[in-house]
């Protein structure tokens, strides 16, 4: 999942630097994809176990511009409905969904961007506990490596991706 998003904000960034094409009306958004994406990696290091994450997704990204041509939002939808992430050692395994949308805006006046991300990009249901681990509602972030939140509203347990492999790892250990 880590590597998956990597690369995909490295995506959205590269889409930044786009210029509208000749054939767009001005001020319309170009749309690229959807890309799918599915396969087996290792996803996390616990130490005494790796996390093997198998599944699919599916991701589009619209890039909108202003009068100038430069991209002024990117907008980045993923459905990922059924990742399987597996304890290599005891074969214990959890099932996580995720269907949200990552939208970046310039800060005037830089080079840097901001990042807001709405749906829910961790929803874990374990069968007789319930919802463990949830990321569900709005969040903004300051910066794309998302470190400094600006705002929330929901449930966050993974509010920064740094905490990622600490909750993986122990809902798997």
């Amino acid at each position: 999942m880590r590597s998956r998003l990597t690369a995909i904000g490295g995506v959205a960034l590269a889409l930044a630097t786009l210029t509208p094409s000749s054939a767009l009306a001005v001020g319309a958004p170009e749309v690229f994809g959807p890309f799918f994406e599915s396969g087996t990696f290792i996803g996390f290091d616990c130490g005494d176990f790796e996390i093997e994450i198998s599944g699919s997704a599916t991701t589009t990204f619209t890039v909108y511009f202003d009068a100038e041509g430069n991209a002024n939002r990117i907008v980045m939808r993923v459905r990922a409905p059924h990742d399987t992430l597996t304890n290599t050692v005891t074969g214990k395994f959890i099932v996580n969904r995720g269907e949200f949308q990552e939208t970046l805006t310039p800060i005037p006046g830089t080079d840097q961007w901001q990042k807001s991300i709405s749906g829910y990009r961790y929803f874990v249901n374990e069968p007789g506990l319930g919802v463990t681990i949830r990321d569900v509602g709005r969040i903004s972030y300051a910066d794309l490596e998302q470190t400094i939140v600006l705002w929330k509203a929901g449930k966050h347990d993974v509010e920064y991706d740094a905490n990622l492999q600490g909750l993986f790892c122990g809902a798997l250990g």
